[in-house]
């Protein structure tokens, strides 16, 4: 059976208006979610531009995962703001926010094979077919997919479905990118590699990425590193 989340947070196939030139790639002002527990996120204000990385750090619960989950549509936030190059989306779908998610849960559509799932990434763009079919190829190519790329997706392994996830936010470029631990699976002899090409081909389509990571190793020297405490609130590292 498919995956049903599996699409959405990776293809926009309009815009509500233009981007505003100039504009931060993503922009959160008091952005905030708490639960009948207390606990939660926010309020949290953020600003990435465009190529730029930011590592998110935090015990399990402080809600790193939830915080993505919000600005990729998933979960709704109880108030505050959140516009990607300066056009207000938190009350945009998923699938038209121009935000891309790698999930813990890794989804896919199951039924599909490896290329059809990465070509349901880029089917929304204004692209010819031989452009389509380039992107789609490099971006399994980066992400060391190309192997079992007839495969249907219920078939791989963990590491496997992480690396067509992120062989789909590669063929989508979007203006943001949210990476909810995405090496984890990865075995360490590919993991360095894949880690290092994904992110030099983000960053030059411009993509704003926010990564949410417990390896240190995931950390660049040239990014921001920033933690959720305990309460749910952003502090500097």
């Amino acid at each position: 059976m498919p995956n049903s989340s599996a699409g959405e947070p990776l293809v926009r196939t309009t815009k509500t208006d233009e981007a505003i030139p100039g504009t931060a790639a993503l922009s959160l002002r008091g952005v905030e979610r708490r639960f009948r527990s207390s606990r939660g996120i926010g309020p949290i204000d953020l600003s990435l531009c465009r190529g730029e990385r930011v590592t998110l750090l935090g015990e399990s619960g402080s809600g790193k995962s939830t915080l993505l989950s919000i600005i990729a549509g998933l979960e709704p936030a109880d108030r505050g703001t959140i516009e990607v190059e300066g056009r207000r989306v938190d009350r945009l779908p998923p699938g038209r926010r121009d935000v891309a998610l790698v999930a813990q849960d890794l989804p896919l559509y199951d039924h599909l094979d490896v290329r059809a799932n990465v070509e349901l990434a880029v089917s929304g763009l204004k692209l010819d077919r031989s452009e389509r079919d380039h992107r789609v190829s490099a971006a399994m190519g980066t992400a060391d997919a190309t192997d079992f790329i007839g495969r249907r997706a219920d078939t791989l392994s963990g590491g496997e479905r992480a690396r067509v996830c992120l062989a789909r936010i590669l063929a989508r470029r979007p203006t943001v990118a949210l990476l909810d631990e995405p090496f984890s699976g990865l075995d360490r002899a590919r993991r360095a590699s894949i880690r290092d090409l994904v992110f030099s081909t983000l960053g030059a389509a411009g993509t704003a990425v926010l990564l949410v990571t417990h390896d240190e190793s995931d950390i660049h020297s040239d990014g921001r590193t920033l933690e959720i405490d305990p309460e749910g609130r952003l502090i500097p590292v």
